[in-house]
């Protein structure tokens, strides 16, 4: 079942693909995009990052959705999407396999700085569906690093943790920041390499 939900990949038209530079940037403002099936915790973060994000002088706003493309009656009020994040429940094959086909309908300057990938629920392996090396490669095919995080309401402190790692990437995406988002990609790529090495292979 799960094969076949995976090979169920149908072809983007280019109109449907989310670009990021089809729209003038706001000034000290920014969008941020949450992708994930039901039940991943995507409003629930979004939440937290508005909330860590008041004082920052930034006006985020963050959007939601379960799938792309996004509707097409909605592209000429629709904001600039500056940032995309594809959150991944371990224990959701559908959270996966819905990641797996909205990658497809994103331009691949996204790929370069202002996308990643949120892993949820990494701890404990008996209840995994979806493994690490799954999520490894899928950020690799696309060059994408992915962090790891707790959303779940019994999870404030890490969800506020992810929020503030998230808005520091949504920053420099934005260009508040005087970094390339290139750079804070390869380094991120680089923290996550090591912290999953710790987590998983440290005896």
């Amino acid at each position: 079942m799960a094969a076949e939900e995976e090979s169920k990949m149908s072809e983007v038209l280019p109109r449907e693909i989310l670009k990021p530079f089809n729209k003038m940037p706001v000034r000290n403002a920014a969008t941020v995009l949450l992708v994930g099936s039901y039940g991943t915790g995507k409003k629930q973060l979004a939440k937290s990052m508005v909330d860590v994000c008041t004082d920052t002088g930034l006006k985020l706003q963050v959007r939601t959705t379960t799938s792309l493309p996004l509707p097409e009656e909605n592209t000429d009020t629709r904001p600039r999407i500056d940032y995309i994040a594809f959150i991944i429940d371990l224990t959701n094959r559908l959270s996966f396999s819905t990641v797996q086909s909205a990658v497809q309908c994103v331009d691949v300057e996204y790929f370069l700085g202002k996308a990643c990938f949120v892993v949820t629920n990494v701890k404990g392996t008996s209840d995994h569906c979806v493994e690490m090396e799954e999520v490894s490669r899928l950020a690799d095919m696309y060059n994408t690093m992915y962090i790891c995080g707790g959303i779940k309401e019994g999870d404030p402190d890490e969800r506020t943790t992810l929020a503030n790692r998230l808005l520091q990437l949504v920053e420099v995406s934005a260009g508040r920041k005087k970094v390339s988002p290139l750079l804070v990609d390869l380094t991120c790529r680089q923290l996550s390499f090591q912290e999953e090495q710790t987590e998983f292979y440290t005896v």
